[in-house]
């Protein structure tokens, strides 16, 4: 979804000698999913980078610049990422375990107290539900919709170049004028359901500007979505939902989304910071056990 490599460092690289010597060690988590690959140098500052799955040459110009102890990774392109990044011997981690591991980690960093049992979304290419007990995750379920849909929808119906620029429009938008609504059916008030509900996804169309049909896509992902997990979520007796991915990267709008949907079917949502990174920060913080 990112078309350039995007890195936030808050300390200085070493190199594998180097760290011999020091009393604690440098884990590189390394996400590699369909679409983008997350990297995470778990360390007394830890330092995250994003980057193009496809784009070997600038992952492995990252690793050499951070010079980790120990590489561990996961995610669908993982294998593929070890085949074509020459030197790259990483220790392969289950992508549950590192996604339940990795929001533990993010939750206590930002404070969030969260119960034994609950529901974690990774909203990426596409969405995988799990259920969490403690460190321990189980895929429960999924849909296809997720980052992929809206790019590639954005670039289909907006032209819109990329993710970030998708995001952008849909900040300054008003689906209201292109989804019908309850209360646009029912006039008399007589609705049995809230007025603001969404009755049919671009079913009103009044507005064809990009900022309105980029603000509907949004609504339309994240009411699904929260429709989906929210019915996992009852179904396997659990109240919290927990949200993560990259997909939720600097975007407000569907954010906002969720929390509303999921809210109003009766769950507790709740986000997890720099959510991009929750599987790379969980595979790195499996190499420390």
């Amino acid at each position: 979804m990112l078309p350039s490599v995007s890195e936030s460092s808050l300390a200085g690289a070493g190199w594998y000698a180097a760290q011999q010597m020091s009393t604690s060690s440098r884990m590189l988590g390394i996400d590699a999913g369909a679409t983008l690959c997350k990297l995470a140098l778990s360390c007394e500052r830890p330092q995250t980078a994003l980057i193009p799955s496809t784009h070997f040459d600038a992952v492995r110009q990252q690793i050499e610049r951070w010079r980790p102890d120990r590489i561990l990774a996961t995610g669908g392109r993982a294998k593929q990422l070890g085949e074509r990044v020459a030197g790259l011997e990483p220790r392969w981690v289950s992508e549950v375990d590192a996604w339940a591991r990795g929001a533990s980690v993010l939750a206590r960093r930002q404070g969030l107290e969260l119960p034994p049992r609950y529901v974690l979304v990774s909203l990426g290419t596409g969405t995988s539900v799990l259920e969490v007990r403690g460190d321990k995750g189980t895929r429960i379920g999924g849909t296809a919709l997720g980052g992929g849909t809206l790019v590639g929808l954005g670039r289909m119906l907006l032209q819109a170049g990329s993710f970030q620029e998708l995001t952008q429009l849909a900040r300054r938008g008003d689906r209201r004028k292109v989804d019908l609504l309850v209360g646009d059916i029912y006039s008399d008030g007589r609705a049995p359901l809230p007025p603001q509900v969404t009755a049919s996804n671009f079913g009103k169309l009044a507005s064809t500007r990009d900022v309105d049909l980029a603000h509907a896509l949004m609504g339309l992902l994240g009411e699904n979505i929260a429709l989906i997990c929210s019915a996992l979520a009852r179904l396997h007796g659990l109240e919290t939902v927990v949200f993560g991915g990259s997909t939720l990267n600097d975007n407000p709008t569907l954010e906002q989304t969720l929390e509303l949907s999921t809210r109003a079917l009766g769950q507790r949502p709740h986000f997890l910071g720099t959510a991009a990174f929750c599987g790379a920060l969980g595979a790195a913080a499996l190499g420390e056990v």
